[in-house]
């Protein structure tokens, strides 16, 4: 395996990305929205408006069983708002913060065949002195790594300002979570992986990078019905679930690829891509 072939196509699709406006805008706008725009949202309403009069009576006894079930005891709530602040940064917006990961890795693995294809140098990629295996990994790392970069840098903005403005409502720091540290050191390297490999097999089977994008879309729904299921109280997920969720991720993983192992083949991209 040619190492330095592979490093060249990686910086090439790295590149690739930053030339190309509307993938370089989803990789700031995505993560702009859910690591800065909701939490400061949340926050400031907490401050400087009277959620519990917002809310209603149905809204607080909703919050204090949720409160209850956690049984949380190393911060003391003393209002409404402090606990709905709390529910929402540990267990709603890590939900809502997979979907960084999700679609900037979506949208740029998305592009990794049929973007060649619609720039007109796949055919020339197909016949340079590269294995098969090679080209798919070089193209599963020329998407996974801008996709974990982003979400560690949106980890430490989201971090920075929930602590900022955090403190003036519970007069201590309150990020990071144990759920938070799971779910970005694990779940969400296992996500952007899975949504990577996924893409990239699809983006090799398909012609158009509108198609491999609604195809690889699909991905958002388990997320979808994670934050429905926790929002309409049936359940709510914690460090110890996103870490068992991250080991059945792994495994798909692993099994995606086995399976891409075995349909890699040179000709198969040829007739999917060129003709």
């Amino acid at each position: 395996m040619n190492r330095t072939i592979m490093k060249a196509i990686i910086k090439k699709d790295l590149r690739d990305i930053i030339r190309s406006k509307n993938l370089f805008a989803v990789l700031i706008i995505i993560p702009v929205l859910f690591s800065s725009v909701i939490p400061a949202a949340i926050l400031s309403a907490a401050l400087f408006l009277d959620l519990e009069e917002l809310a209603g009576s149905d809204a607080e006894r909703m919050i204090s069983s949720f409160m209850t079930q956690l049984n949380r005891e190393s911060i003391a709530f003393e209002t409404v708002e402090q606990q709905f602040v709390f529910l929402f940064l540990n267990y709603m917006l890590p939900s809502l913060f997979l979907l960084v990961p999700i679609i900037t890795a979506s949208v740029v693995a998305a592009n990794s065949f049929v973007g060649e294809k619609e720039r007109r140098t796949l055919e020339s990629l197909l016949f340079s002195p590269v294995s098969v295996k090679a080209l798919f990994i070089s193209k599963i790392i020329g998407s996974f790594l801008p996709s974990l970069l982003v979400s560690f840098a949106s980890f430490i903005v989201s971090g920075i300002l929930i602590n900022s403005l955090g403190y003036q409502l519970y007069g201590q720091m309150i990020f990071p979570s144990a759920n938070w540290l799971v779910l970005i050191f694990w779940l969400s390297p296992m996500v952007s992986l899975l949504t990577v490999l996924l893409n990239v097999l699809i983006s090799s089977r398909v012609k158009t990078y509108q198609e491999a994008q609604n195809i690889g879309g699909v991905i958002v729904l388990p997320v979808v019905a994670m934050m429905a299921g926790q929002a309409s109280g049936l359940f709510l997920v914690g460090a110890g679930v996103t870490f068992i969720i991250g080991l059945g991720l792994l495994l798909v993983n692993l099994l995606l690829v086995s399976r891409m192992a075995k349909f890699s083949d040179r000709y198969m991209l040829f007739e999917k891509q060129i003709h």
